[in-house]
């Protein structure tokens, strides 16, 4: 906004970026700046600081005189800032400012409690909402929104108290705190009598229209604390053209209404900043058990409130120097239900408007309060919900509605709460302190039965589509581990089986043969033999890919053993085509083809053709390694033809690679280049 009347434009500046075909937009981004403060200071309505006169000087290759960069004596003494001229503009009296001759701070402002050493991992957030605020030559509205207890109030406090804040808004800061039931009338009249208006006014629009008056063209930052209803918080939206606006909230539809899109979301801290929020607060208990502290960070998410709570609580455990006391306490913060009742005290002038003001300050009760303002079946979707592992797991809006058996309608109510986050298209997430809270309250396993089923039958769905299993692992791991834990056999046997491929194709051997030995002791003691001989084939499968080809023959024997007894011909063809193929890479040749002959006569009689590729890529082997080569690229190129048909990239990639040695042992080699690359561009997509 123009201050006064001396503001001159800085033409050399404009002049030289102009001569270069840059915009305002293309030199703030090449010096870290925003469009709006090149703007500024090519108007002459803001003087750039000694970081920005730099970088210009750097970008345009002139010197400061050159580009007008130069501070004048005119300005009225004024000193450069790091944004602008800033703390010493003018200060003029304006219309309506009688009887306000000293700047207005709130009496109700809450006291910072971070002192001198500042908010840690928020610098680059301070930064841009004082940016946002220094914009604009009319009202600013700037709005602040994120989950329960993830700092937006102490972000407002601080930056309310910022010397240069202070410096900007010269006229004064007003604050009101809302919560679920504010008393919208009795706060704007404290506004009103703190401005000095005649406490006559009982409406709530007469109090509006006499604050606004009063304001005048003061320049003031105005922040409306915790706004839980969109109306409450308009209706504090008053003040003259030098006003800003500063909203905090934990509901995003809020924020993007009253800001009209313009929101800065505040995020949990990093590991490594709320490990140095944690060394702040409990110095000893970092220093003493580093990875224990650090081990606490994840589990709470960076909850800058849950930091606090913890770290406060640490540090008296480790006052009294015994270090037995702060191992203990430390321990018992494994705990997710320890970690949510722990309290602390507050002073009346600290407590947030959601809370009663005798009330402790605990995670339990930041998050019950919005929990306790959903209808039934929204509260039963967030409990339902906890099942699937927390942020930064994800899951799809298709299983979320799966495992809540709701409306899309109740999870997009949940969104709108601040509790569930939407973290992409159609992937969303609960931070961990709400999903521990969910947990808690969860009850019966209903929902985990629901979730066991669908992903169960997803795995089954899409057993090669390695990009969907990629993107839901964490979540079907967490499902066969219900399936485990509440004894439903029939889906652990059909997901683990199910997913065993892609985890071996994965690498995850561990998870994988974890998951098939349940597998396993389920058909045992429930007399499954198909299951079990499923089960040894996919273990015989994981010891192959471990090098570890005596257990895989093993595995594969006993399945076949199996097999021959139950009469179940798809197994035996399973077992004898695997076994073929563990001799042929023993060099027992003939053995191997004998399993894959009685295989491939087996297949044909049954009509089960899963094997075909593979057995016929085996014959071929056998044939090669005789020195059959003919014989071996029919029968790899009758495998390939049915690879492809069956669009199994994996099988095709192999069998590309055996082809690709045919045609360079026939001296081909530019036949064999165009195979390898195939195979090879093939082999990168798996």
């Amino acid at each position: 906004m123009h201050e006064g009347k001396n503001v001159v434009p800085n033409q050399g500046l404009s002049d030289e970026r102009i001569s270069r075909g840059w915009s305002q937009a293309y030199v703030a981004k090449q010096i870290d700046a925003y469009a709006f403060m090149v703007h500024r200071w090519e108007h002459g309505q803001t003087f750039p600081g000694p970081r920005y006169r730099q970088k210009l000087l750097q970008l345009f290759n002139k010197s400061a005189e050159e580009l007008g960069l130069v501070p004048r004596d005119a300005d009225n003494g004024a000193q450069d800032t790091p944004h602008g001229a800033l703390a010493a503009l003018p200060h003029k009296a304006t219309p309506g400012s009688v009887g306000l001759i000293e700047p207005l701070y709130d009496p109700v402002i809450p006291s910072s409690l971070i002192g001198p050493v500042g908010l840690v991992g928020r610098e680059d957030l301070l930064q841009k909402l004082k940016e946002r605020l220094y914009a604009g030559e009319h009202v600013v509205l700037s709005a602040i929104n994120g989950l329960p207890g993830v700092g937006k109030t102490a972000l407002a406090v601080e930056l309310v108290h910022n010397r240069e804040v202070r410096a900007y808004f010269r006229d004064g800061v007003l604050w009101a705190g809302l919560g679920p039931v504010p008393n919208v009338a009795g706060l704007l009249g404290r506004w009103g009598t703190l401005l000095g208006v005649a406490p006559d006014h009982t409406n709530i629009e007469v109090w509006q229209k006499a604050i606004t008056a009063a304001i005048g063209e003061r320049r003031m930052l105005l922040v409306i604390d915790d706004a839980w209803e969109i109306e409450h918080a308009l209706a504090f939206r008053v003040g003259g053209p030098n006003c800003a606006h500063l909203i905090t909230t934990r509901f995003p539809v809020i924020a993007h209404r009253f800001s009209q899109g313009e929101t800065i979301e505040v995020h949990e801290l990093d590991e490594d900043d709320g490990l140095r929020l944690l060394e702040r607060l409990a110095p000893e208990a970092v220093r003493s058990e580093p990875e224990e502290a650090r081990a606490l960070v994840r589990s709470i998410g960076g909850l800058p409130l849950a930091l606090n709570l913890i770290g406060k609580h640490l540090y008296i455990q480790s006052y009294s120097g015994q270090p037995r006391r702060l191992h203990m306490a430390l321990q018992g913060l494994r705990s997710a239900d320890q970690r949510l009742r722990l309290t602390q005290p507050q002073a009346p002038a600290f407590t947030s408007p959601g809370r009663p003001p005798d009330a402790p300050l605990s995670l339990q009760s930041v998050i019950s309060v919005s929990d306790q303002r959903l209808g039934e079946a929204a509260r039963s979707a967030l409990r339902a919900l906890s099942v699937f592992p927390a942020k930064p797991n994800t899951f799809s809006m298709e299983a979320a509605l799966a495992v809540c058996n709701t409306q899309g309608e109740t999870i997009a109510t949940l969104i709108e709460a601040g509790l569930l986050e939407q973290s992409d298209a159609d992937r969303y997430t609960l931070h961990q302190t709400i999903a521990d809270y969910a947990r808690l309250h969860h009850t019966g396993t209903d929902a985990e039965e629901r979730m066991t089923a669908y992903y169960v039958s997803l795995v089954e769905a899409h057993e090669l589509d390695y990009s969907i299993l990629e993107q839901e692992t964490t979540n079907v791991l967490a499902a066969l581990q219900a399936a485990f834990e509440l004894g439903m056999q029939a889906m652990l046997l059909r997901g683990a089986n199910a997913f065993s491929h892609f985890l071996q194709t994965r690498g995850l051997f561990d998870i994988a043969g974890q998951q098939l030995k349940r597998a396993g002791q389920v058909a045992r003691s429930g007399n499954d033999t198909s299951g079990l001989t499923t089960t040894l084939l996919n273990l015989g499968g994981l010891a192959e890919k471990r090098g570890d080809n005596s257990t895989a023959q093993a595995c594969y024997l006993e399945g076949l053993l199996l097999a021959r007894e139950s009469g179940n011909s798809e197994h035996q063809c399973d077992s004898l085509t695997y076994l073929g193929g563990i001799a042929a890479r023993r060099g027992e040749l003939k053995q191997a083809a004998a399993y894959s002959q009685e295989a491939l006569v087996l297949s044909e009689q049954s009509g089960y053709y899963k094997h075909s590729v593979t057995l016929m890529r085996s014959l071929g082997s056998s044939a090669f390694f005789q020195g059959n080569y003919a014989d071996a690229e029919v029968y790899w190129q009758k495998a390939l033809a049915l690879a492809r048909q069956q669009n199994h990239p994996e099988r095709i990639s192999a069998l590309l690679e055996n082809l690709g040695a045919i045609a360079v042992n026939r001296g081909d080699y530019e036949q064999a280049k165009e195979i390898y690359h195939e195979a090879i561009t093939l082999a990168r997509q798996i």
